[in-house]
């Protein structure tokens, strides 16, 4: 599927009334710069310019987590990926800004080169070097500081397992 195709599947259920957050409001909002950090925070592989992103009361739903994550949690969950996909990478394919709320489509790419610990399991895997490469989607809601309140992020599981050779859950 098409990065605009998946934005055009995605955003109407995104961006509807049916996911929102408590946010500030004030004349401006979520701005092409806040993207452009966003995206050199995570490929900068430094976990403390990721966490800067983040407000002190932000909640993260995570695929992979069985439970949101928050502030305190998402440092060790992104730094053990960091360790896991050393050259995680992502590009912005597109976004959309509405008000305090974004969506980005992304690609995200890397290879498996550490140890991941599975979240929901505790359970370890071994790297086995293979790549990965992506579509996601990330919405986003900012607060009136331009710290992310609230993140959703969407990717196909069974896509990444099976590029990385590994038996899905």
């Amino acid at each position: 599927m098409s990065m605009r195709r998946l934005a055009a599947f995605l955003l109407p259920g995104l961006l509807g009334a049916g996911i929102t957050a408590p946010v500030p409001r004030t004349a401006s909002g979520a701005t092409d710069a806040d993207i452009e950090r966003w995206a050199a925070a995570w490929n900068s592989h430094d976990i403390d310019k990721v966490v800067a992103l983040f407000s002190s009361d932000a909640v993260v739903d995570q695929p992979s987590n069985p439970k949101p994550l928050d502030a305190k949690t998402l440092r060790t969950f992104f730094s053990m990926i960091f360790r896991a996909y050393p050259d995680f990478h992502i590009t912005i394919e597109d976004k959309v800004l509405d008000g305090w709320k974004a969506v980005t489509i992304e690609r995200v790419t890397g290879h498996w080169r550490g140890v991941y610990t599975d979240p929901t399991t505790g359970k370890t895997a071994q790297p086995n070097g293979k790549a990965f490469d992506h579509p996601g989607a990330m919405y986003i809601v900012y607060d009136a500081r331009h710290e992310i309140k609230r993140l959703r992020i969407f990717w196909d599981q069974l896509t990444v397992d099976r590029q990385l050779g590994i038996t899905p859950h």
